[in-house]
This record gives C-alpha cells, sequence and structure tokens, in this order.
C-alpha cells in the first residue's frame, strides 16, 4: 500500500551552521490528495525539539515532504549548533509560505505554536500568508474506537496500516543524541536525528488513508437492502439491556446493507455499539439489529389529560374515561400513562426515532424501541438518523 525509493540524494551546506537536506521518493497513497486541494499545495511536516517548552527548548531539526512536479521530494532542515535555530526557523517559514495547506500530527497543539514561540524569541519574521492547516491527529482520534487502536500515536497508526520503521528510537532519547552531537559531531548521532524525523514526515502521507474511514462514516449512503432473518441468535446481543429480563429474547435479526457514496475503505472493520453490529468494507456499509417480539409500551406526553385502568392496565383519553365507573379509573401519572403494543421492535439510538411511535419496556428505561414494519431502512432519511445517531455514540 505504501512504499520509499530513496533516489538522487542530495546534501547541501548553507553554512556551518544548518544543513539542508533533499531527497527524491517515491510514495504510493490509496487516498484522493484532490479530496485536499491541489496536491501540489500540501506541505507535510514534523518538528525535531530538545523538550516541550518553547520557551526554553529548541528546534533543532525540521523535516517536510510534498510533490513536486508529480515527484515526492523530502527536506530537512538540521541546526548544527544551537545558534543555527533562528536561520533554520527563516528558511522553513518561507519554503512554507509556498503551500496552500500544512498536514502534520498532532501540530496544532504543538508543532505550529512552539514554532512561533521560538520564531517571536528570535525576532524572526514570519510571512504575512499562513497556509491553512490539517491536524491528522485530530482528524484520525475518533475513529480509535472504530479501528480497534489501544491509542493513536502515530507509530500506532502506522502499524494498523502495516507500514515499517527503520528507526527504533523514541523522541526522550533523541533528545540526548542531539546534544552529544554537538558535543562530539558524530556523524551516527545526526543520521539517528534524521532518520527519526524522515520517518515521521514521510509517514504522514501513508495515514491519509485512514481520512477514507472519516469520510465514509460521515458521507451519505443509500439504502440495498433490509432483510429480517428467520433464526434467532443462541444469546441476547447487541440488544442494549443484556441483563433486563422485562425484555424478550431477541427473535430475529435485521441485516441492513447500504452503499455509501463517499470513498472505498483501505480495509475493512467491525465494530459494536448498544444497538447494533456494525460491518464495513470496501463501499459497503451492513448493519446487524436485534428484532425483538413482544409486547412494548407506548407512553402518551400528557399524562393530566389520561385516566389509568388499574384492571386493563392501560391509559384512556380523559374524554373517554368519562364513560367508565369512578370506581375503576383513577388519574394517571406519567408512569402509567401507557398503552401496550404487541410486535416486533427494535432498539433505535439517540434521536433517531424522532417522529415516529417509540416503545419502552418500562417508563423512560433504555433503550427507546420502534416497532419493525417492513423496509424501514430503505427510507433514507431514517437510514441516515439511524446511522448518525449510532455512529456518535
Amino acid at each position: 500500500m505504501f512504499c520509499f525509493l530513496l533516489t538522487n540524494c542530495r546534501l547541501s551546506l548553507y553554512n556551518e551552521a544548518m544543513k539542508t537536506i533533499t531527497k527524491e521518493f517515491t510514495c504510493t497513497i490509496s487516498y484522493d490528495l484532490s479530496r485536499l486541494g491541489d496536491p501540489e499545495r500540501l506541505l507535510f511536516f514534523d518538528i525535531e525539539t530538545t523538550g516541550l517548552s518553547a520557551k526554553r527548548d529548541l528546534v533543532y531539526l525540521i523535516g517536510c515532504v510534498y510533490l513536486k512536479n508529480g515527484v515526492w521530494r523530502l527536506k530537512q532542515w538540521f541546526a548544527d549548533s544551537a545558534e543555527a535555530e533562528a536561520e533554520l526557523l527563516v528558511h522553513f517559514f518561507l519554503f512554507a509560505s509556498r503551500f496552500s495547506v500544512l498536514v502534520h500530527f498532532n501540530g496544532a497543539a504543538f508543532d505550529l505554536p512552539f514554532l512561533k514561540e521560538r520564531a517571536a524569541l528570535h525576532h524572526t519574521p514570519v510571512p504575512g500568508r499562513i497556509p491553512e492547516s490539517l491536524d491528522l491527529y485530530r482528524e484520525l482520534r475518533p475513529l480509535k474506537k472504530l479501528l480497534g487502536l489501544a491509542d493513536c500515536r502515530q507509530k500506532t497508526l502506522e502499524a494498523f496500516l502495516g507500514t515499517g520503521r527503520k528507526d527504533p528510537y523514541d523522541g526522550g532519547r533523541l533528545i540526548r543524541f542531539y546534544w552529544q552531537y554537538l558535543r562530539t559531531g558524530e556523524t551516527a548521532l545526526s543520521d539517528a536525528l534524521l532518520l527519526h524525523n524522515e520517518e515521521d514526515v514521510k509517514g504522514l502521507p501513508a495515514l491519509l488513508s485512514l481520512l477514507s474511514y472519516r469520510d465514509f462514516f460521515s458521507g451519505e449512503f443509500f439504502p440495498e437492502s433490509d432483510r429480517l432473518t428467520v433464526a434467532a441468535p443462541a444469546r441476547r446481543e447487541c440488544s442494549g439491556a443484556p441483563e433486563d429480563p422485562s425484555l424478550p429474547l431477541p427473535a430475529r435479526m435485521l441485516l441492513v446493507t447500504c452503499r455509501s457514496a463517499a470513498c472505498r475503505l483501505p480495509a475493512p472493520c467491525r465494530f459494536s455499539s448498544e444497538d447494533c453490529l456494525i460491518c464495513a468494507g470496501e463501499n459497503i456499509l451492513s448493519l446487524r439489529i436485534p428484532v425483538f417480539e413482544g409486547t412494548l409500551k407506548y407512553f402518551f406526553e400528557n399524562h393530566a389529560d389520561y385516566y389509568y385502568l388499574p384492571e386493563e392496565d392501560r391509559a384512556i383519553h380523559k374524554s373517554v374515561a368519562t364513560f367508565v365507573d369512578p370506581a375503576h379509573r383513577k388519574k394517571a401519572s406519567a408512569r402509567t400513562c401507557y398503552q401496550k403494543h404487541a410486535g416486533l421492535f427494535f432498539p433505535v439510538p439517540g434521536d433517531a426515532g424522532e417522529g415516529r411511535p417509540v416503545f419502552y419496556s418500562a417508563y423512560r428505561k433504555n433503550p427507546p424501541f420502534l416497532e419493525y414494519t417492513e423496509g424501514i431502512f430503505l427510507d433514507f432519511d431514517f437510514l441516515h438518523k439511524f446511522l448518525l445517531a449510532t455512529l456518535s455514540k
């Protein structure tokens, strides 16, 4: 899915304090870059610092990758001395001003504020036009549960994609490498620093393929089938209330299939919500929703307009209750203002049932249910309400 081939490696020296490294490489990405703008106006970048405080720590290395004439290029600015930081910042900001979008990983919280504060401390001019920003961490963090990830670090996301790394070091150890390099000038140390940054910044375009999941689940879906299975599952699954004895066991499973209008996924995924099991692959999304057969309650809104009939265990409107012997009726409360209804029901998340009769096993006890009617999920508007409520949990 994603590979590199280094070619035409070139190392130039601006002066004795700052090195600039430029390389060309090949990069295969499954995501359509034009969804983010002109592909050759995107700049992916990452910085390396000697700590987390912009007031006292330095930026010693900035790396970026970009497309030029259809060829991927890597550019790195490396401070050979602590005094080179100001020059490094000038070169980066001038170079970045040529692009329309800066793409980074958690750069909105760290990289960009750090660079601006260090530039201000050096009285380094910053170009008036700062490109737009796309923070891949913020875009991909909501997908953690969906993709079954332990965390949302860049290396974790790369492992999910199957992207390998040669760099074995973490940022904390590399800080010690940099101070040791300034004392000794050992090439092996600078090579380790440059490799870590190179793999970080080259990994950013690969992460774009994960945006397919964001685009997929936030896009429109067109219903294709709504099929009720005959066989009942062996256990109560995805019921929304697995230990609730007031609910019947699921009698059937509703299988719903819809097609994405947004994009195709790079790899299949599946996850469970409280109300259903969701599977996605290619451009198809399928839902497995438990359907219960039994009797639930529909609660009327304005209980002051109703009477409760204890012997019949139901509420009736006061206009009808006038014909009932007062000994067999009493004013309804919010908890007794209901009618029972038998049928097939499925749990509904959030406000997806808005505009339809909603049923409960007891007063306002979650989950709420809708009555199943054939083809209900073939209704475009209802399908989108259901998906939006399910995916936003």
